[in-house]
């Protein structure tokens, strides 16, 4: 009877054996899964307009024996998104997706952690889903670039002066930048025949008073700077060029169709040469520069010196 009850018991533990092996290896095909993963593992905008897009390509695959419904998520902080919202992989295949990532050129500067999220929330069969399932992550990092973008005004539009006259106008300098920050305001000088700006000649000096610098805050800034120029005294010929306000982000400044800039031409330093006869309004003396006082003694005295030359004369013929 023992013999009999210890057969029993132990082809019931084999039984049990046979059963549970295949049942655990079955478990991988039976509950719902699926795999996340990208190809990007960090993504750089650049801003070259108001906004700026990057693609993240991402794949989900599904090792499970059946159909399963997948919802698609995206935590993408301050960066706007836009992707599927769910997606239907088939039993054994995977589905490539898209994430458009789009970001504004007021995002503050600095590296943003942005997720992706995939998780089963349905099954051909009727197979339970929710808490057996995990939710698939993957993380990539998008970075946002310093953006700064300037601008200048002048007034007057063009300035035209004689050798030797200062020059003076102002120009309204404004930015827009995602970074809180000061600028220095400066101005160059162009030839108008250089392809960039080159050693100032010789008369040319900015005498304006004071820095001007920008204040960038909250997204942009604006200065209205005075600036002041002497020109040379001695010009042979007229001097054409340009003047360039720019900030200090630039050593040299372009040519003057490449840069924007006010124009500015210096007339040449004309000969001056005295006018002595009479004019229409004056007498020799006058324009002598002799007063009308002491007009009646030099008259007198020229009268009197023609009168020693004559009385002279008439002496030295009559001894000849």
């Amino acid at each position: 009877m023992r013999r009999w009850l210890s057969g029993a018991l132990g082809a019931a533990f084999l039984l049990a054996a046979s059963l549970v092996a295949p049942l655990a290896s079955a478990q991988e095909q039976i509950f719902p899964s699926i795999n996340l993963d990208c190809l990007e593992a960090e993504i750089e905008f650049q801003f070259s307009s108001t906004t700026d897009s990057a693609v993240v390509h991402c794949t989900v695959e599904n090792p499970t024996a059946y159909s399963e419904d997948v919802s698609i998520g995206y935590d993408t902080a301050s960066i706007d998104s836009d992707g599927p919202s769910s997606i239907t992989v088939e039993a054994g295949g995977e589905e490539d997706f898209e994430v458009i990532l789009v970001a504004d050129k007021s995002a503050e500067v600095g590296t943003y952690e942005l997720v992706v999220s995939a998780q089963v929330t349905g099954a051909a069969g009727g197979i339970p889903v929710g808490f057996i399932t995990n939710n698939e992550t993957y993380s990539l990092d998008a970075i946002v670039p310093e953006f700064i973008d300037c601008g200048v005004s002048y007034s007057p539009g063009s300035l035209t002066v004689d050798a030797g006259e200062e020059a003076s106008f102002s120009a309204s300098y404004s930015c827009e930048s995602n970074r809180d920050q000061s600028l220095k305001v400066e101005l160059h000088l162009v030839s108008g025949g250089a392809s960039q700006e080159g050693m100032w000649a010789s008369g040319f000096n900015d005498i304006s008073e004071g820095a001007c610098e920008v204040q960038i805050s909250n997204g942009n800034g604006m200065r209205n700077c005075q600036f002041l120029l002497t020109t040379p005294e001695n010009l042979a010929d007229e001097w054409v060029g340009c003047l360039v306000v720019i900030d200090e982000r630039t050593v040299t400044a372009q040519s003057c169709q490449q840069e924007d800039s006010l124009t500015l031409t210096v007339n040449p330093k004309e000969a001056s040469v005295t006018d002595v006869g009479f004019g229409q309004n004056g007498t020799l003396l006058e324009d002598l520069g002799i007063s009308e006082d002491e007009e009646a003694y030099v008259i007198g005295g020229s009268a009197a010196l023609v009168l020693l030359i004559v009385v002279v004369t008439v002496v030295l013929r009559r001894r000849g």
